[in-house]
């Protein structure tokens, strides 16, 4: 059902949701506010979403071009993502190092791929690398490395033959997905026997998320539509994959960016703080963010 809804959304469509694992009967709690969104939790199995939230058609709008990889809106977007390479690299090498224990070759789906910073990283190791984004804007910047092996669309319209891919990944990008088991289902067909998924998604359930209430870095609204847990995602997988790790999971980032997140700041600032933020820009730390990794079997 459709719902309209006040300025600043005036333009933009919205919709209520349903538990994915339990459907529409437990019904569900308000947990948090951000009018006009709530950030809802499932009386049955405690899966936290979205509801009311942008159709998926309306949110795909937010990620067509550049602004939401440069935004100047606190929380929307990655305000530093083009500008800090090296940082997302280095995180993706971490996170690499995991996989290369399940499957230290073979061809690997990046779905959500970005600029394609992970493609690069896995490429340097061997692997064939294959990257997928609903944003045409930055599968034209992936492109320019990667060709023909960036596509933009969905799992559902990619048009990648089954059982072509020993790893598909899911980097950040879970938590976006609007049809949680029908991506989880359209991955197992496109895995070999034996292909292993990798998500790294926020965690509910993380010291991090807890301490942060409402103020938690992964509210990001209203792109992050679901907030799973180890045991929603759990659930989710049950009877498509095996859960073969489930650990914490984190970022290298600018200390710059963490405290804009932290505080809610805008990228753009002027006077004695931006001179602290820029000073602040040029140290990187590694930082648990509150998320998790799964790394899952195909049954």
């Amino acid at each position: 059902m459709s719902l309209k809804i006040t300025p600043p959304w005036l333009s933009y469509d919205f919709e209520t949701a349903n538990c994915p694992l339990c459907g529409s009967e437990p019904g569900v709690d308000i947990r948090f506010e951000f009018k006009p969104f709530n950030v809802v939790e499932c009386r049955n199995c405690g899966l936290m979403f979205l509801s009311p939230r942008l159709t998926e058609q309306s949110v795909f709008k937010l990620y067509q071009d550049r602004s939401y990889y440069q935004s100047s809106v606190s929380g929307q977007g990655y305000d530093e993502y083009m500008d800090v390479r090296e940082n997302w690299l280095k995180t993706f090498d971490r996170r690499l190092r995991i996989i290369q224990e399940f499957k230290p070759e073979g061809r690997v789906l990046d779905v959500g791929c970005g600029p394609g910073f992970f493609m690069e990283v896995a490429e340097r190791k061997g692997y064939d690398v294959w990257g997928l984004d609903p944003s045409s804007y930055i599968v034209r910047v992936a492109q320019e490395r990667f060709g023909e092996h960036v596509r933009e669309g969905t799992l559902q319209t990619a048009n990648f033959e089954n059982q072509s891919f020993d790893v598909i990944v899911s980097f950040d990008t879970f938590e976006h997905i609007y049809e949680p088991i029908i991506f989880l289902d359209a991955s197992r067909e496109l895995l070999t026997s034996e292909g292993v998924l990798v998500i790294t998604t926020p965690n509910t359930k993380s010291l991090l998320a807890r301490v942060s209430g409402r103020r938690w870095v992964s509210f990001k609204i209203p792109e992050h539509i679901f907030y799973w847990s180890p045991s929603t995602i759990s659930k989710a997988m049950k009877g498509r994959f095996k859960i073969l790790r489930i650990m914490n999971a984190g970022q290298y980032a600018t200390t710059s960016f963490l405290i804009r997140r932290l505080f809610g700041l805008k990228s753009v600032t002027t006077g004695f703080l931006k001179t602290v933020l820029v000073l602040l820009s040029k140290i990187s730390i590694y930082s648990d963010n509150g998320s998790i990794t799964v790394v899952a079997e195909k049954i």
